[in-house]
């Protein structure tokens, strides 16, 4: 069952509820009204019957007071008077005729059997009959019911106008709903432009700012998404490229310089040249040597976190160290903490390092580079890159996907991280804060004069 329907069904049952509870207690009033009345009509009738032979001294026709008192009853509301001898009803009033008589059904609901009483006259009356008063409450069911009817009709009224009401209200108030629950699919189908109208009651106002500003966020999100993943791609082929130029430059002229000692090896050998032997076997060796440190410098490149394996301070020195033969004028000034921080945290400071260090050199053509990670008393750890290049082009907000990477590690562990000019010359700095456990141990300092960068 629809919200709508289920709203209006229990204000249905709710309004018949108290239709019969109202109904119940109108049904005790008009019994409690009618008996009430019937008990008054029958007190006041034998007071008007007792005045009408008061005078009975002065009476010269005994039989014609007694048929005079039973007409003064013709056409009262509720008594009738009869006189009655020997059993017989000799004469006998009228009771009103009402002008909207009541269902019998409902005057046998409501009413008491008639009630009677015989009035106690002088006793010169008694030789021409006995007077009795009768109940009579039909008239007073009558007016019960003509009031029943009209708060009835009321009271449908009422509820007819209460359910229209509501139901229009409902109807108004759920189309909005109905309208969000179909934009909720198309944005589930992946349709972001979908918005709704920001109008009607304040609640559904809010509601659909709320909505609009999610899918708003949700399509950045997703146009965010595809420009990452775009960046992500082509880094990817850009390191691929790099490495593959790497192994074609550095590597493949090793390989083949080997291969030629080899050979004059095995010449030198089958010419009984033993003597230079050794010298070509040095030469491989050496060769051999460089091919390592370079297959090591790529395992490097292609997987960081082996470096944490030493610590932090070591992986950044490698990190330092690596990039030596290619940046050899550039100064990097280091201040890092030998203690471990724990290895997702230390891993988190080495990324920031690296990508800070890799945009400097890359982008910021830098002379001196600065290097400090920090652990302050309140458990949280500060780390600060600052260069003296070229800067942050103006209008421009870093963005790239090595800063959102950046962005988002340090998200992860409730931190924040900042990318901005330097205010006190050119340069960029690079800060962010990590929360951590508090580390006295002692840093570490030096001054690398050819400590290079990606």
């Amino acid at each position: 069952m629809s919200l709508r329907n289920r709203l209006l069904v229990s204000i249905l049952a709710t309004l018949l509820l108290s239709l019969v509870a109202g109904g119940a207690f109108t049904y005790w009033h008009a019994v409690a009204k009618i008996e009430t009345e019937m008990q008054a009509a029958i007190a006041v009738g034998s007071r008007i019957a007792h005045n009408a032979v008061d005078d009975w001294e002065e009476a010269t026709d005994p039989a014609r007071r007694l048929a005079l008192l039973v007409a003064d009853f013709e056409g009262d509301r509720h008594l009738r008077a009869m006189l009655v001898a020997d059993g017989k009803v000799l004469r006998s009033s009228q009771v009103a005729r009402a002008e909207t008589p009541a269902p019998a059904w409902l005057v046998s609901l409501l009413a008491a059997p008639p009630k009677e009483v015989a009035v106690d006259l002088p006793p010169v009356f008694d030789r021409f009959g006995t007077v009795i008063l009768q109940t009579d409450p039909r008239n007073e069911v009558a007016e019960v019911w003509s009031d029943v009817w009209l708060t009835l009709s009321v009271l449908t009224i009422f509820c007819a106008l209460v359910l229209a009401f509501i139901y229009w209200t409902l109807a108004t108030t759920i189309r909005p709903l109905q309208n969000l629950t179909t934009a909720f699919a198309r944005v589930g189908d992946g349709d972001y432009r979908e918005r709704l109208n920001e109008r009607g009651p304040l609640e559904l106002v809010r509601l659909s700012q709320s909505f609009n500003q999610m899918v708003a966020r949700l399509a950045r999100s997703e146009a965010q998404n595809k420009r990452l993943q775009q960046q992500l791609t082509s880094v990817q082929d850009e390191e691929r490229a790099d490495l593959a130029r790497d192994l074609h430059d550095e590597i493949g002229p090793l390989l083949f310089a080997a291969d030629v000692d080899a050979v004059a090896i095995e010449q030198l050998a089958k010419a009984g040249e033993y003597e230079d032997i050794p010298h070509r076997v040095g030469i491989i060796r050496e060769a051999i040597g460089r091919m390592q440190r370079h297959v090591r410098d790529i395992l490097g490149r292609l997987r960081s976190a082996m470096l944490l394996d030493v610590g932090l301070a070591h992986a950044i020195d490698n990190l330092v160290a690596f990039w030596r033969a290619h940046r050899p004028k550039l100064i990097v000034r280091v201040d890092v903490p030998e203690e471990s921080f724990g290895e997702l945290i230390d891993g988190t400071i080495y990324r920031i390092v690296q990508e800070s260090l890799s945009n400097a050199v890359r982008h910021g053509a830098p002379t001196t580079i600065s290097i400090e990670v920090r652990a302050n008393a309140d458990r949280s750890i500060d780390i600060c890159v600052t260069d003296d290049g070229c800067g942050l082009k103006a209008g421009t907000a870093p963005g790239g996907f090595g800063i959102v990477g950046m962005q988002e590690r340090v998200a992860t562990l409730g931190g924040r991280l900042e990318v901005a000019n330097r205010t006190d010359g050119p340069g960029v700095v690079v800060t962010a804060r990590l929360p951590a456990r508090a580390t006295t141990a002692p840093a570490r300092s030096y001054e690398s004069h050819e400590a290079t960068l990606q």
